[in-house]
């Protein structure tokens, strides 16, 4: 029996090392194996929660934009309507009737920062004034500060729609506007975009030392690019704008619009709409296209 004892301690000494659990060395090595598994698993959530936000941005920009323009073109092709040619009247005849709560004059004014109409634009038979204008982000219009700016739209008080006012001297009610607006061009012909106010403000990056015109606006349409601009049935633009419909002048040439084009450049908000990685702020471009489907006939007008 002694020696029965006596081998089995010495096959107890004898048994593999591993039996008896990991050594410090190797348990150090897993934790750190894990700890760059999961450092690597977490910087990924990171990465993909700023690109969500980042995505986000966009599709608010994008939604709201395209809200404010499906908008306009659906006011747009209701510009002119009831027009003079449904109560018999042309030409000279035409004119004498601006001012008439019953007839709408069709396009009132055109520029780059602000288009006038009238038409009944939702379908109720009360002549609606219709107003679209840009203004600089210290709310001035005609806008000469800075960007980014607000488009607003108004109309004419919905229970009494257009009055005996000259069309100019319509009243608007502001109800809807949309921000961050970036492009303010003011072209002078033959030029298609120039004159744009600045971007206000510097990059988030680099401590701020980069001028937002210098990096949002490198490329030169960005800023400069009318929001609102106009074209005939040829497709050749219409300027110099302004033209409105107080000179014989204005009437011909407003007479000769047939689509109006609304330009939104939008630069996403630079305390929440950011790239927190690249501490870039993203942009988004959104075009409409009004057609003119109703017009007023003028002396020397096309219809």
């Amino acid at each position: 029996m002694p020696i029965l004892k006596n081998n089995l301690y010495r096959l107890s000494l004898t048994r593999n090392p591993r039996s008896r659990g990991f050594s410090l060395v190797e348990l150090m090595i897993v934790v750190a194996i894990l700890g760059i598994v999961l450092g690597s698993v977490v910087r990924y959530i990171g990465v993909a929660t700023q690109r969500s936000k980042v995505e986000q941005t966009k599709v608010d920009l994008s939604q709201e934009a395209r809200e404010f323009v499906d908008e306009f073109e659906r006011d747009i092709h209701q510009a002119g309507y009831p027009n003079c040619k449904m109560f018999n009247m042309t030409g000279t005849s035409c004119v004498l009737q601006y001012n008439n709560p019953q007839i709408a004059a069709g396009l009132v004014s055109v520029d780059s920062t602000q288009v006038v109409f009238e038409g009944d634009i939702d379908g109720d038979g009360i002549v609606d004034s219709v107003w679209y204008r840009l203004l600089d982000s210290a709310g001035n219009f005609p806008p000469t500060g800075t960007c980014p700016c607000t488009i607003q739209r108004g109309v004419t008080n919905p229970a009494v729609g257009k009055t005996a006012a000259a069309p100019l001297a319509q009243v608007p009610i502001w109800s809807q506007e949309l921000q961050n607006v970036v492009n303010s061009g003011r072209p002078v012909a033959p030029a298609v975009y120039g004159g744009g106010l600045s971007i206000q403000g510097n990059v988030l990056f680099a401590g701020g030392a980069m001028t937002n015109d210098a990096y949002y606006a490198a490329v030169s349409t960005f800023k400069d690019f009318p929001v609102f601009s106009a074209y005939d049935q040829t497709g050749t633009t219409v300027g110099p704008l302004p033209v409105d419909i107080t000179t014989a002048a204005g009437r011909v040439a407003l007479a000769s619009i047939k689509t109006v084009r609304l330009t939104i450049n939008l630069l996403g908000s630079a305390t929440s709409g950011y790239d927190s990685k690249t501490m870039t702020r993203p942009v988004m471009t959104l075009v409409g296209t009004g057609r003119i489907n109703n017009c007023t006939p003028v002396p020397g007008g096309v219809c």
